[in-house]
């Protein structure tokens, strides 16, 4: 039925466009003979073409008896929702832990069925990572293990020069590396159950503000890893699918752990790169950024419900954006010039100009030549004329980082 649906849609469009070039005359005449009529009838073609062309089917769930997932990064946020949604919805749940013993594991573990079993897992750590797969493969049958849900991520908003490299790498190793380390270790059992991989991204994958650099980029290595292997895992009938959701109120969007994770990266800063931004810039950064953060979404189901969809339906997307107004924003920003797209951004950094360009405006000010001192034009005569050198106007703009 879908495939008919659409079909006819394209038929449809087609009608519609032999109409535009050939003009039959019995056609033409009868919307000649109403004013307005032309532009009526093209619209309502291309509105039922869309229609039938883009229709979404309701939805088909698998049958969760016999299936298992492992879902990382389940000690809070997403991952913990998603652990208890799947282990109510009947699924056999392998929690990965970074702190199995801690409350929120434990917690996780109480209240679920005996179904769910919390795994512990660091996924920077290849011997945890294989321990994992050990128990996975104990304790369900052979092609049972129908999805892995890359869930495990961190995050830090910092500028570039007072985010150390440690820090880039540090988000790497567990945003991207980690990724592929759990992904790889358990592929060969996906391919046996034509399962599927769900790699939470962001839309900061697709997008990138200011202080976003490290974090941006670890999510866009995640969304190019998932497009390759998605690619390449459709002959095995693999799925592969992003969820990519904006700013949700999660524990790494904190506002606490982040002022504190900055006050150690400026502390940590070279003195003569503190001095260029000075107090005055740092204190509004974490201002501005406490003030972003209050943007973020309370409502965490919307992703959850998503992730929840991946995992279930028999066909699930590609990828899945949380939040209508997120998904519009991100198909027309991602149309957009990079001119556009860097004013649109830089309008949420900073507004307090950094030490060094306040430096630097009141140096150029001055050097800038007084007013010459007014001149007599001729002794003998009594009329004095006065010339003076208007000086140049040396703005003092404020910058965005």
């Amino acid at each position: 039925m879908p495939r008919h649906c659409t079909l006819l849609g394209v038929g449809v469009a087609l009608f519609g466009v032999a109409v535009f070039v050939l003009r039959p005359h019995p056609i033409i005449s009868v919307l000649d003979a109403v004013p307005l009529l032309h532009v009526a009838f093209y619209l309502a073609l291309g509105a039922l073409s869309a229609v039938l062309v883009f229709r979404r089917q309701p939805d088909i769930f698998v049958d969760p008896a016999g299936k298992a997932v492992l879902i990382t990064g389940c000690d809070t946020g997403f991952g913990y929702s998603l652990a208890q949604r799947l282990d109510e919805m009947g699924y056999q749940v392998f929690a990965g832990c970074l702190a199995p013993d801690r409350e929120g594991a434990l917690q996780l573990a109480s209240t679920s069925s005996q179904r769910l079993r919390v795994v512990p897992l660091d996924v920077t750590d290849d011997w945890q990572v294989q321990q994992a797969l050990t128990t996975v493969t104990q304790h369900c049958e052979e092609g049972a293990l129908w999805a892995v849900i890359n869930n495990a991520g961190i995050a830090t908003f910092t500028e570039i020069e007072w985010c150390s490299v440690d820090q880039f790498q540090r988000l790497l190793d567990v945003n991207v590396l980690g990724v592929v380390r759990v992904t790889k270790a358990f592929l060969p059992l996906l391919r046996q159950s034509c399962g599927r991989v769900i790699n939470v991204a962001s839309l900061a994958g697709r997008f990138t503000i200011p202080a976003f650099a490290a974090y941006s980029m670890s999510k866009k290595a995640c969304i190019a890893f998932s497009d390759a292997l998605r690619m390449e895992m459709k002959k095995f009938d693999v799925s592969v699918v992003t969820i990519e959701p904006g700013l949700y109120r999660t524990p790494i969007t904190q506002e606490e752990y982040l002022i504190n994770s900055n006050r150690k990266s400026w502390a940590e800063t070279p003195s003569a790169i503190k001095d260029d931004y000075g107090e005055e810039y740092f204190a509004a950064f974490l201002q501005n950024m406490t003030h972003q953060m209050k943007r973020a979404r309370p409502n965490v189901h919307e992703v959850v419900d998503l992730m929840v969809t991946a995992v279930c339906v028999e066909k699930p997307r590609h990828r899945y954006v949380p939040y209508w107004r997120s998904y519009l924003r991100s198909l027309v920003l991602g149309n957009c010039p990079a001119l556009v797209t860097d004013r649109i951004f830089q309008g949420m950094s900073v507004k307090v100009p950094p030490s060094a360009k306040t430096r630097n405006s009141k140096s150029s000010s001055s050097s800038t030549p007084k007013s010459a001192t007014p001149v007599s034009a001729t002794p003998s005569t009594p009329d004095r004329s006065v010339f003076s050198d208007t000086p140049k106007t040396v703005p003092n703009g404020q910058v965005t980082s």
